[in-house]
Parts: structure tokens; C-alpha cells; sequence
């Protein structure tokens, strides 16, 4: 038949991320379609890395388009039909390979521009099938010009994820969805996501699954000896699952080719970019205007100007060889040390072949270090996060890290390579909890294996890219003593707060963001007896009670289709059915105050809570707000005559300039006036000034009056004198007399 008849097939193979095995798959299916159809099939590798991994399986060494536009010259690509006639070397198989480029620095020179009129006139010898990995630019070049689009993904959770993600983008560019025929490889993986899952969760998409294939005893062998499974063992079951696709790919209508793209040349240009930059003064490399993720060594002089691109090589196999061993990342502490020896073998095994990029055995050990971080952890934060002075961390951009240490916030020399960086860390954190964060729920609150508090939030609501925020709490809690000696507050403020929680008597620590009231209250709920049962209510669970009788409670919010959400209202009042001797709220902030309120007012004395407000008259107006908030229609004086019975204590915290956070006043609520709640300090904090270093100089001491129900313990026999209560003043007084 005369090939000037036919009208080409362009297929891409495309997917998520890396390692999904799609070059695999395009490899063995170019080969079966070369023989099912008697037309040879061009395999063209959009890959700005220049692997040839394709022409080394094929055992063939073609030129490439880079070289092609070398030879004869941009004005002269239309030419390339002749020029080519014969020039492209064929396999046995009817199979051939023309990559992107063989050099690096040459791939930002490529265009759509110039490979488009190249392809189009190879189309009329060959059927093409492009291989490209989820370089955004790149891919969507391919797809603009392809009949068919192969999507390869594995069944685990980070590739579904990302594939949710791609698919989104995919839809806001109006491709057709009819074009993309989903793939599901290696499937029966441990630790996979059960086939009925992955069917419906591409189902909520609009797409059905193509086909399932399995994983191959004989693939690694294949793989490291540059072999095909079509020919080395025809007769496996995912050689049989292959034959779906030939199946599609038979009864598939090709189009005419208008071989346009609306990918830009700079598009393209800068998506490679963003994987290598030019490392010698030779050609510019073209390079995107103001933007962070294109500088991806920017401020570091600590490291070679190669180590970032040698560190996403490295990486890509790396995870090409957990997958092929089969090596399980898992949140278990034994089992992670356990794979972060075998990983560290693998990657020094690789930089063990790296000869053009010599490291250093000090730049080999941190280059190990941090790719272990980046493959295992949280990227350049785990070395943050294991400097226990650190109390939180703030990822304001891929370039800007900041922490706060001894309550000083401070710019770090630490930074990410991209916002993409930035994303698979967030999401590394989310996913065991069974969250999710994209662009249908861009923020997100977690927390950490060690307790740390984690808030993700993302674009579009983050306008400068996703943001990182992790609180961290000490791995051991700060006990009385502690405080006491960073001067948070007085022996005497303690002593009385702790007769106070024996006497059961419900406290509100209120305190703006950062002030230590999460601390302060774990701190206080070691003063309940061990013999009371303890239920703790909270958004994110970060309480570390001591007590053996404690149980927690944590909300949970809607999933993707706005069901299921338990609020901290609905845990108030299920832990009310629960026989809690103490109720211990994490935080107030909304509907659930009325409930609490009810709470103490109804047998459950001796509760605790945190509220965000800045003095103790401020805490009493959130806590009426947040009662409207509950949609009560009551009156207020019926509203503060609630407050006023059910609050016994407020305890105000406050973080003063030089990052200190002290008790700045213990109150006594006494009751109601008309519409007044009335309010007595009992200890105030009152600072002085500021020495020569810096810090905040004060005193905490009592005002002279008791509180109320001082009598209250004598008669539970507790021991609380009553010259506790007295100022310097009185004191003297009484001396003199």
C-alpha cells in the first residue's frame, strides 16, 4: 500500500510522574503494532534529561531532531523528508528512535516551531508514538498533536493523586477527554490501591479504566539487560493485558494532521529549563523572567553549580530501583531506618558511576543526606526539624524558610528547589492522615508523627505559591518547674492554678496566636487526679496528657463531596455521653462555646479550654460571640449569666517583644451585674522595662485580694494559705504590726 495514503497515527505515552513504566509500555506496544500493521513506528522521546534509554533497548544509534535543525538549518526544515530518506536507523523489529536532543544544553534551543514540520513529514513514513514524562510544557505540546494519549499511572496514592491533578489541568485546556485511555501498571504492587478504587476513582472523572497490568517477574531482568518482554517472553499475562491496548490502538480513526501546537517556543524552552541550566559559558540558555523555580541554586554557595540537576537524576533512579525492588517506604521508625540504609546504598551505588559530576567524600555524604531528606522526609526542612530549639517553621516561598528559635523569627540559608517540591511535601504529610490538598480543597491542617501542628494552604489562595506553616511542641512537655525558670510565671501563680484544677474549677487560657497556650494547658491537666477520666476534644490533636485514663477526640472535616464532617460541636456533645470527669477543649473557636458552656454548668466542673483573645475581657466577648454563633436565641443578660456561673478562671497569656511568653493575669470571674460580667485579678504581670539585653524585665505579683471562693479550699482540704494572696505592701504591714 502506498504510505502517501495513509494517515498517520500519533500516539503519546504519557502519565503523573516518573517510574510509572511507560516507556515500557510504549517500547513493547511499538513493537507489536510495527508487526500487527507492516508500517514501521517512530518512537520520539521528549526527555530535556537525554537518557537514550529507548535507542540502547533497541540496539540502534539514530541521530537526533537537535542535530537534524543543526544540519540543515532552521530555514530549512521543510527539507528533512529528503534528507532522512533512509538516515534514521530501523530495529529488527520494524522499530526506530529519534530523540529530542543527545546534549543538554541543546534542548532549550528546541521549538514546536521546529519540530513540528519535521515530524509531519516523517508522519508519511511512520507511525509516531511520543514519549514524554509530566513536564507541563511538553506534554501538553504532545497532546495537542496526538490521535491518542496512553495515560500510564501505578495504583498507589501519590500517582491517583497526581493523576486527579494533571486530569484537572487537562480539562481547564479543553483537551477531550475521549483522547485519553487510562492504564493502570503494575497494579498488583504491594501496597497497592485495590482495583475497584482505582476504577472509581477515575470513574469520578469521567474516564474508565483501558486496562490492568500487572507486574512481571521478568521485567527487572528485561530491564537491566536492555531486553524486551514481547520478545524475551511473548507469552507473559502482561504481554496478554498489552494486547487492549494494540485492541484500541486497531480500532482507532486517525485524524488529519494540522501539526499545530499552542504551547509558545519560550513555553517550551523554559520547560526544560527548569531541569538542566547550561553549567559553562558557551551558548545563553534561555531563561524565564523572575522566576523562582528557574533558579533552582539560587543563594546556594555551600554546593558545585550542578548539584541540584545531578540531584534530580539521581533521584528519578533512585525511584526507578525502590520500585523495581519492590523497597517500602513506611511511616514506621524501625522499618524508615531500615529503607533509609538500603537507600543510601542505592544512591551511593549511583554516584559510585557519576564520573562527569566528581563530588567530594564530604559533597557525596551532605548530597546523600539530602536526597535521603528529600526521597524519605520532608525535604530541606528535616534537617530544620531536627534542631529540637526550633519551635516553628515557616515556608513563605520555595526561597524564603524562616523559623523561630528562642522566640526570634529568623530567615534560613534553607530552601526548596520549586514550588513542586513544596506540594510533594505537603502532600507527603496529608496523605497517611487521609487528607487531601488541591485546588478543590487548598488548605489543610495536619500534623506530625512527632505532634507538630502542620497548615498547608495553596494557590489559588496562596498568591505567591503553596505555603508552609509547622508549629512544634517539645518532645517532652513543659512541666511547672520549666516555666517557672524561664520566668513564664511564679512559683506562687503555680501553686494557686494547681489548687485550683484539684478544686474543679473550669479555667479558660486565653492568649493570642503563639503564646503558649496548647503548652500551658498540657501543663495544667497534669494537676487532674489520676483516678478522674479525662476526654480531649480537638481540630488537630496536639495534647500530650500524662494520665492513663484520657481519651482523645479529633474533628474531622467534609470530604471531597462535602460529607462527612464531624465539627468540635458534634464531639462536645458526644463526649458528654462519654462519663468524662474532665472535659478539656483544645481550642474554642466557634459553635461548640454554647456546648461547653452547658457542659460545666451541668456536672462538668474542673473543664478546660484555650481561647484566642488578647485579655481576659476580650475572651468573655469571643466566648458571647461564639454562643450567637450557635444560633441560641438568647437573650444576653441570659448569655452572661450562663458565662459568668460556668467560668470560674481566666488565665491570660501574652508574648512579649523579646519572644518570651508569660502569664500576664490570673481572674476570677464573681458573677453578673445587670448586663456586666464582673471580673477580679487575682495576679497581674506588670513589666518594668527592658535591660540592656533585650529582655523584658517585670513582676508578677498578687493584687491583695483572695479569690471568692477562697474558703472553697478548706473545705476540700486543700492547703492554700492565705498570705498567698497578699502584696508587697501587705506584707510589710503585717510585718510591722
Amino acid at each position: 500500500m502506498d504510505n502517501q495514503h495513509i494517515i498517520p497515527r500519533v500516539i503519546t505515552f504519557s502519565g503523573p510522574r516518573e517510574g510509572v513504566g511507560k516507556t515500557s509500555i510504549a517500547l513493547n506496544l511499538a513493537l507489536a503494532w510495527a508487526n500487527y500493521q507492516k508500517r514501521n513506528v517512530l518512537i520520539i522521546p521528549l526527555d530535556p534529561l537525554c537518557r537514550q534509554e529507548h535507542a540502547a533497548i533497541l540496539g540502534v544509534n539514530p541521530p537526533s531532531l537537535a542535530e537534524i535543525v543543526r544540519t540543515i538549518g532552521r530555514e530549512s526544515v521543510g527539507a528533512v523528508g529528503a534528507l532522512m530518506r533512509g538516515k534514521i536507523p530501523i530495529s529488527q523489529w520494524g522499530v526506530g528512535v529519534l530523540p529530542l536532543s543527545k546534549k543538554r544544553q541543546d534542548v532549550a534551543k528546541m521549538s514546536p516551531e521546529l519540530i513540528l514540520p519535521i515530524l509531519s513529514k516523517l508522519s508519511q513514513s511512520f507511525d509516531i508514538f511520543i514519549d514524554v514524562d509530566s513536564y507541563f510544557p511538553m506534554q501538553i505540546f504532545s497532546f495537542d498533536i496526538s490521535d491518542l494519549v496512553f495515560w500510564v499511572t501505578n495504583s498507589n496514592v501519590n500517582s491517583l493523586n497526581a493523576s486527579a491533578s494533571s486530569f484537572r489541568e487537562i480539562n481547564e485546556l479543553h483537551f477531550p477527554m475521549s483522547r485519553f485511555e487510562v492504564v493502570a501498571n503494575l497494579y498488583d504492587m504491594p501496597g497497592a490501591v485495590d482495583p475497584k478504587e482505582v476504577e472509581k476513582f477515575f470513574k469520578q472523572m469521567g474516564k474508565d479504566m483501558l486496562a490492568f497490568m500487572p507486574w512481571e517477574d521478568a521485567m527487572p531482568a528485561c530491564a537491566n539487560q536492555n531486553k524486551l518482554l514481547i520478545v524475551e517472553q511473548p507469552n507473559t499475562q502482561w504481554i496478554r493485558i498489552l494486547r487492549v491496548l494494540l485492541g484500541r490502538l486497531g480500532e482507532l480513526k486517525p485524524s488529519e494532521k494540522q501539526w499545530v501546537s499552542g504551547v509558545s517556543s519560550q513555553e517550551f524552552a523554559h520547560g526544560a529549563d527548569m531541569l538542566w541550566r547550561q553549567l559553562e559559558k558557551t551558548e545563553s540558555v534561555p531563561s524565564a523572567p523572575d522566576s523562582k523555580a528557574l533558579r533552582p541554586n539560587a543563594g546556594r554557595v555551600d554546593v558545585p553549580p550542578f548539584w541540584e540537576e545531578l540531584k534530580m537524576s539521581v533521584h528519578r533512579n533512585v525511584v526507578a530501583a525502590l520500585e523495581t525492588e519492590r523497597v517500602k517506604i513506611s511511616d514506621d521508625v524501625a522499618v524508615n531506618q531500615e529503607t533509609r540504609k538500603k537507600v543510601d546504598l542505592i544512591i551511593n551505588g549511583l554516584l559510585q558511576k557519576e564520573t562527569s559530576n566528581p563530588l567530594t567524600r564530604e559533597q557525596r555524604v551532605k548530597f546523600i543526606n539530602e536526597l535521603l531528606d528529600e526521597i524519605l522526609g520532608l525535604g530541606p526542612l528535616e534537617e530544620i526539624m531536627r534542631d529540637p530549639a526550633v519551635t516553628e517553621i515557616m515556608v513563605n516561598s520555595s526561597d524564603h524558610i524562616f523559623i523561630e528559635k528562642a522566640g526570634k523569627l529568623t530567615l534560613t540559608k534553607y530552601r526548596f528547589r520549586s514550588d513542586e517540591q513544596i506540594m510533594q511535601v505537603i502532600k507527603r504529610i496529608v496523605a497517611p492522615l487521609g487528607k487531601r490538598i488541591d485546588e478543590s480543597v487548598p488548605y489543610v491542617d495536619a500534623r506530625l508523627k512527632d505532634g507538630s501542628r502542620v497548615n498547608a494552604i495553596i494557590s489559588p489562595l496562596a498568591i505567591t505559591g503553596p505555603t508552609l506553616t509547622i508549629r512544634r511542641f517539645s518532645a517532652k512537655p513543659f512541666t511547672d518547674t520549666e516555666l517557672i525558670k524561664k520566668g513564664s510565671i511564679s512559683q506562687t501563680g503555680v501553686d494557686f492554678l494547681k489548687a485550683c484544677v484539684r478544686l474543679r474549677k473550669d479555667i479558660i487560657i486565653s492568649g493570642g496566636t503563639g503564646t503558649g497556650k496548647t503548652t500551658f494547658l498540657n501543663m495544667l491537666s497534669n494537676y487532674i487526679p489520676e483516678d478522674e477520666r479525662i476526654v480531649t476534644v480537638e481540630d488537630t490533636a496536639e495534647l500530650r496528657l500524662q494520665q492513663d485514663h484520657w481519651v482523645r477526640l479529633e474533628s474531622r472535616p467534609p470530604n471531597i463531596e462535602g460529607k462527612g464532617e464531624v465539627s468540635i460541636r458534634d464531639l462536645v456533645k458526644n463526649c458528654l455521653r462519654m462519663r468524662p470527669d474532665r472535659i478539656v477543649v483544645g481550642e474554642v473557636r466557634g459553635s461548640e462555646a454554647l456546648d461547653m458552656l452547658q457542659a460545666m454548668n451541668t456536672g462538668h466542673e474542673g473543664s478546660l479550654a484555650t481561647i484566642h483573645a488578647n485579655t481576659p475581657r476580650d475572651a468573655l466577648t469571643r466566648m458571647e460571640a461564639m454562643c450567637l454563633m450557635a444560633g441560641a436565641d438568647l437573650p444576653i443578660w441570659a448569655l452572661r449569666e450562663m458565662i459568668s456561673s460556668a467560668v470560674h478562671m481566666i488565665v491570660q497569656l501574652t508574648r512579649f517583644s523579646d519572644g518570651t511568653r508569660k502569664i500576664t493575669a490570673i481572674s476570677e470571674i464573681t458573677g453578673r451585674e445587670e448586663n456586666q460580667i464582673l471580673t477580679h485579678d487575682i495576679f497581674k504581670y506588670k513589666q518594668l522595662g527592658i535591660d540592656e539585653n533585650g529582655k523584658v524585665v517585670g513582676t508578677f505579683n498578687a493584687t491583695g485580694d483572695p479569690p471568692k471562693f477562697y474558703n472553697d479550699f478548706g473545705t476540700h482540704g486543700i492547703n492554700v494559705p492565705l498570705d498567698m494572696f497578699w502584696t508587697d505592701e501587705q506584707r510589710q504591714q503585717r510585718a510591722g504590726k
